[in-house]
C-alpha cells in the first residue's frame, strides 16, 4: 500500500515520541468514527509503552461497546499535566465538551480530524478534509509510528471507516478508503460483526422513536425537502434517550425524490438539535453554519431555539 505524504505527520510522530503521558478525547455524542479512532489510537500508543488516558464526555454508546478496548474510556479527567493532548474527530475545541480542559492544558496539543471547519486547534495538526473518516488518518498515523496493527486496533478503525462511509455507500468513499478497509480486514477486523452491532442492534425505544418520527414526517410541496421532529414527550413515553434517534436521519434521506432531510430533536431545555442530510450537489454545512453549527457538505448539524413549530 502507498502511504501519502501528509502535512504535519512528521511533527505528529515526533510529538508522540517526546511524550510519555498522553490524553485523548473525542467529540460529544460520539459516533463510530469518534470511538473507533479514539480507542484504535489508544491501543496503538499503549503498544509503544505510552501512558494513555482515553476520554469521551458521553462515554461509549451501547451499540459500540462491542469494540475491544472501549473499557479504557473514561468520561472525564481532573488531570492538567499531560505531556500531549490529542483531540480526535472534533471539528473544533468546543466539541470536546468537558474534556477540552485536559486536552488544551497539555504541554503539546494535537488536532487529528477530517473535519476542516476553520476552527482547527493545537500545536500540531494532522488534518485532511478529503479523508472519509478520522480513522483513515489514524491508520496512516499508526503506520508512521511503526505500530503493527492487531485485530483489536483494526476492528476499531474499520468501525470508524464503515460508519462514516455508510458501509462504503456514501460519496466520500474513495479508492484508498476501500484499500484501507481491505488492509484492516486482513489485520483481523470483522465487517459483519461491526454491521450487525451498529445497524442491527437497536433498542426497543429506538425503534419506537423511529416509528413515531416517520409517522410525523412531512415534506415540501415539491417533495425535495423532508423533515420530522422528535419531542420531549416522545422520549418520555418510550423511556428513550437522545442517542436513540440514531438512524432516523438515514431513514428520512431514503425517501424517493428528496434531496434534503432534516431531523429536529427537542432537548430538555426546549432547544432543538438539528441533523441535516443531503444529496449532491447540495451543501447543508452552509445551512448549519448560519446557526452556529457545522459538519460535512452532505451531513451537518446545528442547534436552534424552540419551539419546534417555529
Amino acid at each position: 500500500m502507498i502511504f501519502p505524504v501528509r502535512e504535519g505527520m512528521d511533527e505528529a510522530v515526533q510529538a508522540v515520541w517526546d511524550a510519555q503521558d498522553i490524553v485523548l478525547a473525542s467529540h460529544v455524542n460520539p459516533d463510530g468514527d469518534a470511538i473507533g479512532s479514539l480507542v484504535g489510537l489508544s491501543l496503538g500508543l499503549k503498544v509503544l509503552g505510552k501512558n494513555v488516558t482515553v476520554l469521551s464526555q458521553d462515554g461509549v454508546p451501547d451499540t459500540l461497546q462491542f469494540l475491544p478496548g472501549t473499557d479504557l474510556v473514561q468520561t472525564s479527567s481532573q488531570r492538567r499535566d499531560f505531556d500531549l493532548g490529542i483531540g480526535l474527530d472534533a471539528g473544533e475545541p468546543g466539541r470536546l465538551g468537558i474534556n477540552v480542559a485536559p486536552i488544551l492544558s497539555a504541554s503539546v496539543v494535537m488536532d487529528i480530524d477530517h473535519h476542516v471547519t476553520g476552527n482547527q486547534f493545537g500545536d500540531v495538526r494532522l488534518l485532511d478534509a478529503e479523508s472519509a473518516s478520522t480513522a483513515e488518518l489514524i491508520f496512516d498515523f499508526l503506520h508512521a509510528l511503526g505500530v503493527e496493527l492487531d485485530a483489536a486496533m483494526a476492528q476499531n478503525l474499520l468501525c470508524g471507516v464503515l460508519t462514516d462511509t455508510g458501509g462504503f455507500r456514501f460519496p466520500n468513499t474513495r479508492p484508498r478508503t476501500m484499500e484501507i478497509g481491505g488492509a484492516l480486514i486482513a489485520a483481523g477486523a470483522s465487517p459483519p460483526q461491526i454491521y450487525e452491532a451498529v445497524y442491527e442492534n437497536q433498542s426497543w425505544a429506538a425503534q419506537k422513536l423511529l416509528g413515531r418520527a416517520m409517522e410525523r414526517m412531512e415534506r415540501s410541496a415539491a417533495g425535495k425537502i423532508v423533515w420530522t421532529v422528535v419531542l420531549q414527550e416522545d422520549f418520555a413515553e418510550f423511556g428513550a434517550a437522545d442517542k436513540e434517534t440514531e438512524g432516523i436521519s438515514t431513514a428520512l434521506r431514503a425517501v424517493r425524490g428528496s434531496d434534503i432531510a432534516m431531523l429536529l430533536r427537542e432537548q430538555p431545555d426546549g432547544r432543538l438539535r438539528v441533523s441535516l442530510r443531503a444529496r449532491e450537489p447540495y451543501d447543508v454545512s452552509k445551512v448549519a453554519a448560519q446557526f452556529g453549527g457545522g459538519g460535512h457538505r452532505l451531513a451537518s448539524g446545528c442547534t436552534l431555539d424552540g419551539p419546534p413549530q417555529e
